[in-house]
Formats: C-alpha cells, sequence, structure tokens
C-alpha cells in the first residue's frame, strides 16, 4: 500500500481559512476505502506489538542465559518487593477510599490529597487509626472537599387523616349511654 501525500486546505491566495468559517462538527466519514485502509493498519498495529513482544522476550532469555543463580533470584525477589509495595500501596488507597467515604464528597480527592506511605508500616499492615486522624485535619484545612449538608427539610412531619365527623345524634347516644 502506497502512502499518499496530503493536500493544503488553504484557499488560494496562500492564506489559511479563517477560523470563523463553516467547518464540519465532526470527522467526515471515511467512505468504504478508508475503512478497510483503518482495518488494514489496525491490523499491522497488532502483528508488530506481538512480534515486538516475542523479540523483547527472546532478549530477555539471552540475557537471562548469560546470569548466574544468585542474580536471577535478586532480580525475582526485588520484582516480588516492588509488587508487594505495589499491593500495600493499592490496599492503603482502597483503606483510605472506604474511610472517607462517609464525609467526603469524592473519597478519591482523600487519596490523593494524602501521602499513602505514611500509613504502611515495614510489614505491610494499614494504620487506620492513623488514616481517619489525617482525613479528619484533611477537611479541617480543606472543608471545600467534604460532602455539603442536607438542606432543611420544610415537610412540616408526618401527616394523618381527620377522623369521621360526629354527628349531633351520635353525641347525645354516646352521653345517654345509647350507644
Amino acid at each position: 500500500m502506497s502512502e499518499t501525500a496530503t493536500e493544503s486546505t488553504a484557499p488560494e491566495g496562500g492564506q489559511p481559512a479563517e477560523s470563523g468559517a463553516a467547518e464540519p462538527a465532526g470527522d467526515a466519514p471515511l467512505g468504504a476505502a478508508g475503512e478497510k485502509a483503518l482495518a488494514e493498519w489496525k491490523q499491522r498495529a497488532k502483528a508488530a506489538e506481538r512480534e515486538s513482544k516475542a523479540h523483547a522476550a527472546r532478549l530477555q532469555e539471552l540475557e537471562d542465559r548469560d546470569k548466574s543463580d544468585v542474580q536471577k533470584a535478586t532480580e525475582k525477589a526485588t520484582a516480588a518487593e516492588q509488587r508487594a509495595a505495589a499491593m500495600a500501596q493499592r490496599a492503603a488507597k482502597a483503606e483510605v477510599r472506604a474511610l472517607a467515604a462517609a464525609t467526603f464528597a469524592d473519597p478519591s480527592d482523600a487519596a490523593a490529597f494524602l501521602d499513602l506511605s505514611e500509613f504502611v508500616d515495614d510489614t505491610g499492615d494499614i494504620d487506620s487509626k492513623g488514616i481517619e486522624k489525617a482525613l479528619a485535619d484533611l477537611l479541617k484545612r480543606k472543608p471545600h472537599l467534604g460532602k455539603e449538608a442536607a438542606p432543611p427539610s420544610f415537610d412540616g412531619g408526618a401527616r394523618t387523616t381527620a377522623g369521621a365527623p360526629t354527628d349531633m345524634n351520635a353525641l347525645i347516644r354516646s352521653k345517654a349511654g345509647l350507644g
């Protein structure tokens, strides 16, 4: 497939079109030939990505062949430590979001404003009490992050229906003990 050059869209005289000129709101449809070309390029991109991954795996295999067992074990341990640290950070972020859900308008804001590494110790445990204190302090410093108070209710309480109206005859009968 050959590549084509793009044509200039400037009107005659070499001046670019004014920005106030009417332009289409969205992209023009590609048409059958354009759709076919787009599909072909997508297919080529996927093939190139697969090939790149295969080359990277082969390169890693060649590099690993020349390493000693100690080097391989050290790299595996380093990778495992990095994964464990990332999991601890995710857990701390989830804890912050969970605790902030009750008081913050957007719990992810709380996670963005706090340093999550402060709440994870060396063993990977998360300090929930410390998170609660930090969230309370954050709300004091930035009250606009908190949930808005609910507007007052002008409902006036529950409604009851009025009892059946009593007529004079029923009132006389009840006073006379007749019914």
